[in-house]
């Protein structure tokens, strides 16, 4: 068990998951390239890191999580990325959602210098990174997972591996598409209830547990209702994974009707300021095109 963290990307996912490696008692040195994000984390008791490479000296395992491939590659590979301050033997987990030939990319650079690599995005939002009840897709070795399952552990409460790496990346992605698709679902019904003049929360009591349930009506509608557009998970960042899914798609030839036609209501929703905003608010372009 790696007894020091080194932890890269302290935004809305990442910070919750460092603090929960520290509660776990592991020694965490994290770093940020906006300081002030690293500030709450050292008052907790982290170590504070005064670059990625610096993140991963002295540790045995070094977490990434930040916003994209590009993102990615440079933290870890970069000039004074955090491989360049690894021992051999240690172990980088990235638990960003990035392009799974990148992961492999990565992956075979990483080995080629005597450190393993795993690709573990996540999914469970905000509330699961705080609660450490994260579902983790691996990818890479068995074994490398099996040396890093106990740090997993203190952020996720299901952790599956999915193969060799890149796996948990394509896995991933296969989870966005199916997720991107329940949130338009429920904008839909939520909108046309109003349009029906339904009350929403008592369709919401009718419908929950049923074969309509999902975590995204249990989650994100009661946010729909209260027109509550913080975000959990931003439309710019839902974005970004599904052009990652459909690139991913385009390579097989594989035609994903229902994810493209959300990529463009995510972009409506984009265009009309929303960006930033969580993706509860897509239901904002449902109603714009009623």
């Amino acid at each position: 068990m790696a007894t020091k963290i080194g932890f890269i990307g302290l935004g809305t996912m990442g910070r919750p998951m460092a603090l929960n490696a520290l509660r776990a008692g592991y020694a965490v040195r994290v770093y940020n390239r906006t300081e002030s994000k690293m500030e709450a984390l050292m008052a907790a008791g982290a170590e504070g890191a005064s670059s990625y490479k610096d993140a991963a000296v002295g540790a045995g395992m070094i977490i990434t999580m930040l916003s994209d491939s590009p993102d990615v590659r440079e933290v870890i590979l970069g000039p004074n990325g955090a491989l360049s301050g690894c021992a051999q033997g240690s172990v980088i987990v990235d638990m960003s959602t990035i392009s799974p030939s990148v992961a492999v990319e990565i992956a075979e650079t990483c080995r080629g210098r005597g450190v393993e690599f795993l690709d573990a995005p996540v999914t469970g939002g905000e509330s699961g990174a705080i609660g450490g009840t994260l579902s983790i897709l691996v990818g890479g070795t068995p074994e490398t997972l099996d040396a890093a399952r106990d740090v997993l552990g203190a952020m996720g409460s299901k952790i599956t591996y999915m193969g060799p790496s890149g796996s948990g990346q394509s896995a991933k992605l296969c989870n966005q598409v199916i997720c991107v698709l329940n949130i338009l679902a429920v904008c839909e019904g939520l909108a046309l209830a109003q349009s029906a003049g339904i009350d929403g929360e008592t369709l919401l009591e009718a419908v929950d547990g049923g074969a309509a349930g999902s975590w995204m009506l249990n989650n994100l509608a009661p946010k729909m209702l209260a027109e509550d557009w913080a975000p959990g998970f931003r439309i710019v960042l839902q974005q970004k994974d599904l052009r990652l899914a459909l690139e991913f798609a385009a390579q097989r030839r594989l035609p994903l009707f229902g994810a493209g036609l959300a990529q463009q209501l995510f972009r409506a929703a984009e265009a009309s300021g929303w960006g930033d905003e969580g993706t509860q608010a897509l239901i904002k372009t449902v109603r714009k095109t009623e």
